[in-house]
């Protein structure tokens, strides 16, 4: 499934690496986040990849809806549906 995340947002264009990150906050479950680095933004690579939200600007609704229904667009086309 991370695959398969990885490369619905790879197809977006001007992605970098995608990361994978487990963070935790000692309890008896997992978190896992996949974070995108803007191509060119070598500023924001390593543990400061985290901080985009606090340092870029928002994404409008209707973009950032765009962009989820290109990802799940992509998922979908390994098998299943897209659902946005």
């Amino acid at each position: 499934m991370l695959q398969r995340v990885e490369r619905a947002v790879m197809a977006l264009g001007g992605i970098a690496p995608v990361h994978v990150d487990k963070w935790g906050d000692g309890g008896a479950h997992l978190h896992l986040w996949l974070i995108a680095r803007q191509a060119g933004m070598m500023q924001l690579r390593g543990t400061c990849l985290p901080v985009w939200d606090d340092v870029l600007p928002p994404q409008d609704e209707r973009q950032w809806r765009g962009v989820m229904a290109e990802i799940a667009a992509g998922l979908a086309a390994d098998g299943g549906t897209a659902y946005v």
